[in-house]
């Protein structure tokens, strides 16, 4: 079947279109669950007997591993062919979510979360291999465009839905639905894919993937820890931070002297570099307000995941049409066509974002959903342009035989700086709560008779008043006003650094650069 132009529809009846569907599905499912926050993990904890402190620990068991499969697909995909990959991963991710479903205990639902991961963190490489590489030269950037798209629209969307569905329903149907919806699409992709055989004398460099998964896993690890229990005065805490910075001095050194993990000559792209360092550098701070804003609705501003799902709704809308309106191939009125705009608006999308950030660090424990609801959409319109033209100047001119490759690199640097942001945001709420919650609980000793009140609500909890798997849910049952007003000035000390800091990376879109026009021949002799 012959393919028509973007938009008349027959494309996408071909074996390559809906192939291409397909893929955008999965990345939908990936960014959707990437996006699973705290408050309905809080559902999860209660269901199967886990604590607050666990509920943490689902995030990132789920977010780490996904991050760190990612720059060993190039390679593999090298060995055994893109079809094995872009199929395994995704079922993979598929089955373990239907496992977790069912899960009674914390133990069996954090193991499914580390598998979750694992499985999805193929999602974004195998798909920016095929919409940016296998859709013939027509479509090709169509294809790279909806790689962003699905990103921005997927991560929006996860949040009401999680919340609405855990809510209305039960987070077990969020993650069977999740689940169906990936095997549905892997089977489709294992019948309609062509196949592509692997060269199975490639070589992996285990030794460079070893070091790179251990260095930056234990430091996203160990930042959790930190949070929990009293930073260096952590034995733990001190070991695994060491450690972590050895082996991430070790991979330097490696990939410096055996370049076999990665293929180099994604790097060589300047386009791609730069989008590189400005996705890491500006995600870093987007997710952390991210992280925030669906702990202050629930803590500060009384909301349940019923209210504050609500509250996101016009910021999924934002995020969507903003994201349609910057899509080559999808919007007939397309924002941002030249190199040089693009840069202009991402630019432009920063700076605003920063003075989004800084508005919303003017609040109070009085703040409503109204003031917030326009905060938000204001976030979702500069985090579906940066995102989308970020990306599409990141692979705007890079080979299609290289798209996995560097699809899996940068999608790698953003997730690993998102697991990274959420750790540091938890650290400045330590900071701004004025002590780790290890340290708050060494105070309440049974002896001190004006800690009864606060005890009473904890008797009979399976922990005692003395258990190691205490965490921040402690100190809302002890004393919410406090907690309350904890959260307030974390909200204001991160949403304040955030915006000044984004203010400084506005400047990071212009480093960009035009590809050289050929030279001219002349007309006639």
């Amino acid at each position: 079947m012959s393919a028509a132009a973007p938009g008349q529809g027959s494309f996408w009846l071909t074996n390559r279109g809906v192939v291409a569907v397909c893929f955008l599905v999965l990345e939908l499912v990936f960014f959707s669950t990437d996006s699973v926050g705290v408050p309905a993990h809080l559902y999860v904890s209660g269901d199967v007997g886990g604590t607050p402190y666990q509920a943490e620990w689902f995030m990132v068991a789920f977010l780490v591993p996904a991050a760190l499969i990612m720059p060993l697909l190039g390679s593999l995909r090298e060995r055994v062919g893109a079809k094995a990959i872009a199929t395994v991963g995704p079922g993979l991710f598929g089955v373990a979510c239907l496992i977790s479903a069912g899960a009674t205990d914390p133990q069996l639902f954090i193991a499914m979360r580390v598998l979750q991961g694992l499985g999805a963190g193929v999602i974004p490489a195998a798909a920016g291999g095929y919409l940016g590489g296998q859709l013939g030269e027509k479509y090709t950037p169509m294809g790279k465009g909806l790689v962003a798209l699905a990103l921005v629209s997927g991560s929006s969307i996860g949040i009401p839905l999680a919340a609405f569905v855990t809510w209305y329903l039960s987070w077990r149907v969020l993650y069977l639905g999740l689940g169906l919806a990936a095997l549905a699409a892997v089977l489709v992709i294992a019948r309609l894919m062509p196949a592509s055989s692997g060269n199975p004398d490639a070589e992996i460099d285990w030794l460079g993937y070893g070091l790179l998964a251990g260095g930056f896993g234990l430091l996203a690890l160990s930042l959790v820890v930190g949070n929990q229990r009293e930073w260096f005065q952590s034995a733990t805490y001190v070991v695994m931070l060491w450690s972590a910075l050895l082996l991430i001095a070790l991979f330097g050194w490696r990939i410096a002297t055996v370049p076999k993990l990665i293929n180099l000559r994604i790097f060589q792209d300047i386009n791609y570099c730069v989008s590189t360092i400005n996705l890491s550098s500006v995600m870093f701070f987007l997710f952390m307000v991210f992280a925030i804003v669906p702990r202050f609705l629930g803590i500060v501003v009384n909301n349940t995941i019923e209210n504050y799902a609500w509250t996101f709704v016009p910021f999924v809308g934002a995020t969507i049409l903003t994201g349609l309106m910057v899509t080559p191939g999808v919007s007939p009125y397309l924002l941002a066509r030249s190199l040089e705009t693009k840069k202009k608006l991402c630019s432009a999308a920063i700076f605003t974002f920063a003075l989004t950030a800084l508005w919303m660090s003017v609040t109070s424990a009085q703040q409503n959903n109204s003031n917030l609801t326009l905060q938000l959409i204001a976030v979702g319109a500069c985090f579906a342009l940066i995102n989308c033209l970020e990306i599409q100047m990141s692979f705007s001119t890079m080979p299609a035989e290289l798209m996995t490759s560097a699809s899996s690199v940068l999608f790698f640097c953003t997730n690993i700086s998102k697991a990274l942001s959420g750790g540091v945001s938890s650290a400045i709420g330590t900071v701004s709560s004025q002590g780790s919650w290890e340290r708050f609980r060494e105070q309440t000793f049974n002896a001190q008779g004006a800690m009864e009140p606060f005890q009473s609500p904890l008797e009979g909890h399976r922990m005692g008043l003395h258990g190691d798997l205490w965490s921040q849910g402690s100190l809302e049952l002890m004393n919410h006003a406090i907690a309350k007003q904890a959260e307030v000035v974390t909200f204001i000390n991160i949403a304040t650094m955030v915006g000044l800091v984004l203010l400084v990376l506005s400047v990071l879109p212009q480093l960009h650069r035009s590809p050289k026009a050929p030279a001219k021949t002349g007309e006639g002799p």
